[in-house]
């Protein structure tokens, strides 16, 4: 027997004492209202229990659906028509009163009901594995706000033990108050700064780990005597022989003298000439033994990885010289070229400078071709350099003019820079500027080294319970072997690039995993559920509005369905009447009965 069934029987014995009981009452008086008063108090107790329905006519739009996401408000839910959907059941634990129906595998729903074609998404939107497959239909998407918090964070996974760690992103702060946003890592605050209240600010901050290894830092937001959040930045420092400088001076200016220094500090191996006089130089040698620098040979260069020169010692120097570091270049040897005067000198090749005298003195705004921002150097800047056919722009100023470029001479880079006081930074307090800027020319001018496999992790920030895809390339075609910490991965081969095999899989537990791929291991961090939840969010809504913004569907007129659907009859409304007949009962029994 069904339960209703047995609550209606139970109820309708209830209803039967009652009235048997009033009627066997001596009192007489207000009989009827008790009578109708136990009726309606015993009916109204089983309707709390048995939902009540009742049949009503909608009208919908057809051939769509609404998606709702994480962000969703359900405050808002009683604005959308049409049948509402989710993709993760924790979300919205009151789907059954607010009818969310849940949808195990976006994609395979979709094949199942091919007479849709528009897609309404709310909330904060879906991760590329979602969004993968949409491209066929109409996307609307209704962002929700995204709180306060970091917005985009970016830093190096794997640095050497001669590199800094630079952590950079956004953070919005839309609440009245300041907010305090530091880096901490080994028990103490490694840099620090202020985001104002009611701003949008971008961090830099710059440390270098003295451990070799694994670690994890902390990007911690404080508001007051409040933690706001604590996001992890794991990141590995290898154990690789930092690169060998030569620099060669036509004389010690400032920019030499600052960049000596700052190369002592972070550990590179940095052999340094001057010349005095026609023959004759001043050298020095900071982290290496001494070597001979009275003629550049490819004995020399064959231990060093970049040169620095300017453009006068490179026309002073002899040919033999000058053919010995072309060489060395040709070899695969970075190069970096100080550019000081408006046209070519001696017997140099041009590296296509020019000039341009500005009526108005305003600090240098320069940027990199990656998007990388530098605070304004306080100079003005004239010369510049033009764009070749076999040239890439590395660094332009606000205007777009070109300060610093690159050139492929064989296996090497040739970097030429018209930048001839970068040390304005240091004397500004704007250390991590100037760190980026050499650390930039050293990466760009370094020639790469061929690897016979890489692995790339696909979300950027693995989660969890959250599906994981790996993307290994190899040098031949062979199926690799990969496993994650003991658990073996059974890739699948891209048929149209058979060099690419890729992998899925499903973390259990957060912190340090090792993925293994034919033997040779790689550290994979996996974060919690609750890390980075901003930022996971505004990837979310930025890569949604990037799929609407680029979608090539013709808007659909939305067609309307009229369709029978059954409401519920409120169980308030039956509480309330259980409520009214209950203390009519008493009160009727304690003080009217006694008059």
């Amino acid at each position: 027997m069904e339960f209703k069934y047995i609550i209606i029987l139970i109820s309708i014995g209830f209803i039967a004492f009652l009235v048997f009981k009033e009627i066997r009452r001596a009192d007489k008086g207000r009989l009827i209202l008790r009578l109708l008063a136990s009726i309606f108090m015993a009916a109204s107790f089983a309707l709390m229990i048995i939902p009540i329905t009742y049949s009503v006519t909608k009208e919908e739009p057809a051939h769509e659906i609404n998606l709702l996401t994480e962000g969703f408000t359900l405050d808002s839910i009683s604005t959308i028509k049409g049948n509402k959907y989710n993709l993760d059941s924790t979300l919205f634990p009151k789907n059954k009163a607010f009818k969310i129906s849940h949808i195990a595998d976006l994609t395979y729903f979709l094949k199942e009901h091919r007479e849709i074609k528009k897609i309404n998404i709310y909330g904060y939107g879906l991760d590329d594995s979602q969004l993968k497959g949409l491209s066929d239909y109409q996307i609307s998407f209704h962002p929700s706000a995204l709180s306060s918090g970091i917005f985009s964070a970016n830093w190096q996974k794997k640095l050497n033990a001669s590199e800094n760690l630079i952590v950079q992103g956004i953070y919005n702060n839309q609440t009245d108050k300041n907010v305090k946003l530091k880096l901490f890592g080994l028990g103490a605050s490694l840099d620090s700064t202020e985001i104002k209240a009611n701003s949008k600010v971008n961090f830099s901050f710059l440390n270098r780990p003295k451990q070799q290894g694994k670690a994890i830092y902390n990007l911690i937001a404080i508001q007051g005597n409040d933690t706001l959040s604590a996001e992890p930045v794991p990141f590995e420092v290898e154990k690789k022989q930092p690169i060998q400088v030569l620099i060669l001076a036509s004389f010690p200016d400032f920019e030499y003298k600052f960049l000596k220094k700052w190369l002592y500090e972070n550990q590179y191996p940095v052999a340094f000439r001057s010349q005095i006089s026609k023959n004759k130089y001043s050298t020095d040698f900071l982290n290496m033994k001494a070597v001979n620098l009275n003629q550049i040979n490819q004995a020399l260069l064959k231990n060093m990885d970049v040169v620095i020169i300017d453009e006068d010692e490179l026309s002073a120097i002899s040919s033999s010289d000058k053919a010995s570091i072309y060489s060395a270049v040709n070899n695969g040897m970075g190069l970096i070229v100080r550019i000081t005067n408006p046209k070519p000198s001696g017997n140099n090749k041009n590296f296509n400078q020019y000039e341009v005298v500005s009526s108005t003195e305003k600090p240098l705004s320069l940027k990199s071709t990656d998007d990388l921002k530098f605070n304004n150097l306080p100079l003005m800047q004239s010369l510049f350099l033009k764009s070749g056919t076999n040239n890439q722009p590395l660094i332009l100023d606000e205007s777009g003019k070109i300060v610093v470029n690159s050139q492929i001479n064989g296996m090497g880079k040739i970097i030429t820079s018209a930048l001839s006081s970068t040390y304005q930074w240091q004397l500004a307090g704007k250390q991590t500027d100037y760190s980026r800027f050499w650390s930039m020319l050293f990466a760009k001018s370094l020639r790469k080294k061929v690897e016979t496999q890489s692995l790339e992790i696909f979300p950027k920030f693995p989660s969890v319970e959250e599906k994981l895809r790996l993307i290994v390339n190899l040098s031949d075609n062979k199926s690799p072997k990969i496993l994650i910490d003991s658990t073996k991965i059974y890739p699948r081969q891209n048929m149209e690039l058979p060099f690419e095999w890729d992998g899925f899989f499903w973390p259990k537990t957060a912190g340090w995993a090792i993925a293994t791929i034919n033997q040779k291991a790689e550290n994979i961090y996996i974060y919690k559920k609750q890390d980075w939840l901003t930022l996971k969010s505004a990837i979310k809504q930025s890569k949604t509005l990037a799929l609407v913004k680029n979608q090539s569907k013709e808007l659909i007129k939305s067609d309307k369905i009229q369709h029978s659907t059954e409401e519920e009859i409120s169980k308030w409304w039956f509480l309330a009447v259980f409520l009214i007949t209950s203390a009519f009962l008493w009160h009727e029994s304690r003080v009217l009965a006694n008059k």
